[in-house]
C-alpha cells in the first residue's frame, strides 16, 4: 500500500469514526462521555486533513474557500444551521 493509499483509508475511517459518535449522540443523548468522543473523533479527523494537506493533496484557502461556500448554503437551506 502506498502512503497515498495508507491516507485514504485511515481519512476514510476516522470520517466513519464520526459518523458513528454522531449517531451515539442522537441516540443517546449530549452527555459528557459522548461529547469526549466527539471531540477526540474531530481530533483525529483534523489530524487527518492535516495531513492531507501536508501531502499536497489540498491546501487550506482551498479548504476555507469550500468552508465558506457550505456556510452560505447553510444559511440558504437550513432551518437551524444558519
Amino acid at each position: 500500500m502506498t502512503y497515498i493509499e495508507e491516507l485514504m483509508t485511515v481519512l476514510a475511517e476516522e470520517c466513519a469514526e464520526v459518523i458513528q459518535e454522531t449517531c451515539k449522540i442522537r441516540r443517546f443523548g449530549l452527555d459528557g462521555t459522548n461529547l469526549q468522543s466527539l471531540a477526540k473523533e474531530l481530533g483525529d479527523l483534523q489530524c487527518m486533513i492535516e495531513m492531507c494537506h501536508d501531502a499536497d493533496l489540498c491546501s487550506y484557502s482551498e479548504i476555507e474557500e469550500y468552508v465558506q461556500a457550505k456556510r452560505e448554503k447553510l444559511k440558504v437551506y437550513s432551518e437551524n444551521l444558519k
